[in-house]
């Protein structure tokens, strides 16, 4: 089943900051008058909502063409520069070292080829494809900032598709931290792990702290054992956002138990938010937030505005402050603390069909901190024991003190909740992804 949202062709105005400005729609895009453009999301066609997402098409500066269009792209390290690949079919290739550089790949196909790069500091690469490749798609080494990959597509892709292996030991400055990465329109098909970012608790302190990551508008489709699209393993102030993803972690050998393991289909460790996503026919929590925070301030894990429907396990999302967490925090009590969660106005259905477990809506662990829980919308979901433990406010286990609880509720069937199983306008105001 495809529930990926477009929008029928139209124009028409909104009014922002007092002045008036048109937009026309296309199937997959929104054309704003002042240059400006949105991708659909679930409330795709609240213009003046999408207005808020839209961005301008970057003006390209002077580019120098290098490549021939052929074999091996070797670059020497790049300093201040604009490059165009020459468009063609590459095997290979590999830019040792990037600063304050911009790469056009558009045109630019790797079938069964690869991109290897070193270090960078403000990089933005754009337009390449990458398609079987029974390793990895993207490989960067070394510790890297400000990097910006956006506007890729990859397909059958055997490894992490993006992979980021820094181990530098985070001190407690920003120079020590992986800063400001993003990704952005990025598609996925048939691969395996989206995005794979190193990030360990040490004895010597904490790998690889990426502060301000950002993953939005993605699409991830048909990926039958791509587990987890992004594995963070430290991130502060992460933002997963507005991303499209359906049929994922649903062709395994054995039937009766896809993959047989609990996956996260974003696993994040750290503190940061997950909103306005929109996730269906799939294998595992839409997120494992397992809450960090860096330092001595407790901040916050946010999960709001997001769709989960018709999981062959486990509930909606996940929130934990793991064991191995605890631990650390006991053993390095001024590195880490606990977070705070927030989760509000989510859609959550047909949960855990393969009735192997529970499946409700927020799978609550011990995480150290306090929850607030509003404003949520669930239906057909399972409990195996309906009668000591009925579905209720849509929590399984518990474990954090939850000090705001209303407006919360369940239905049995879909038809009391939602309009139907594409959009999943909800039926009650101001309940349930807006």
């Amino acid at each position: 089943m495809n529930n990926q949202q477009t929008i029928a062709e139209q124009s028409g105005s909104i009014i922002i900051d007092g002045q008036v400005i048109t937009y026309t729609t296309s199937s997959d895009k929104i054309t704003y008058s002042d240059g400006k453009i949105a991708y659909p999301s679930i409330s795709s066609t609240d213009f003046l909502k999408a207005y808020a997402t839209a961005v301008a098409p970057p003006v390209d500066p002077v580019f120098v063409s290098v490549g021939t269009g052929s074999g091996q792209l070797i670059l020497d390290p790049l300093v201040d520069i604009n490059i165009k690949i020459v468009p063609g079919n590459y095997s290979y290739i590999s830019i040792p070292k990037a600063t304050n550089v911009k790469i056009d790949g558009t045109g630019v196909n790797l079938p069964g080829g690869s991109v290897d790069i070193g270090q960078a500091d403000h990089l933005e690469f754009w337009g390449i494809s990458v398609t079987n490749q029974p390793y990895r798609a993207i490989s960067v080494q070394n510790h890297s900032n400000y990097v910006y990959f956006h506007d890729m597509s990859f397909k059958n892709v055997g490894d992490y598709t993006i992979s980021y292996h820094n181990r530098l030991v985070y001190d407690g400055t920003d120079s020590t931290a992986s800063m400001n990465w993003k990704m952005e329109r990025l598609r996925f098909e048939n691969t395996s792990t989206g995005f794979n970012c190193y990030g360990a608790f040490a004895d010597e302190g904490i790998q690889n702290l990426m502060k301000n990551f950002k993953f939005l508008n993605c699409v991830i489709k048909d990926c039958p054992g791509i587990g987890n699209v992004v594995w963070m393993g430290q991130a502060e102030n992460y933002e997963v956002a507005h991303n499209l993803i359906d049929n994922i972690n649903r062709s395994f050998p054995d039937p009766n138990a896809p993959n047989g393991y609990h996956n996260g289909i974003f696993q994040m460790m750290g503190n940061g938010s997950f909103h306005d996503n929109k996730i269906t026919n799939h294998q595992g929590n839409a997120i494992r937030a397992w809450g960090v925070s860096y330092g001595n301030d407790v901040k916050d894990v946010q999960i709001y505005n997001n769709v989960v429907w018709n999981s062959w396990k486990y509930g909606a999302f996940e929130l934990q402050f793991s064991p191995q967490m605890q631990g650390y925090m006991a053993q390095y009590p001024s590195r880490i603390k606990p977070t705070n969660g927030k989760v509000y106005n989510n859609t959550a259905g047909l949960m855990n069909t393969s009735h192997d477990w529970d499946g409700v809506l927020l799978d609550l662990y011990f995480t150290g901190g306090t929850l607030e829980y509003y404003n949520n919308l669930g239906f057909q979901m399972y409990k195996q024991d309906t009668v000591w433990h009925p579905i209720g406010n849509m929590i399984n286990m518990g474990g954090s003190p939850i000090t705001r609880e209303e407006n919360n509720y369940y239905f049995p069937t879909q038809q009391e909740a939602v309009a139907d199983t594409v959009n999943f306008v909800s039926l009650l105001p101001g309940v349930g992804a807006q």
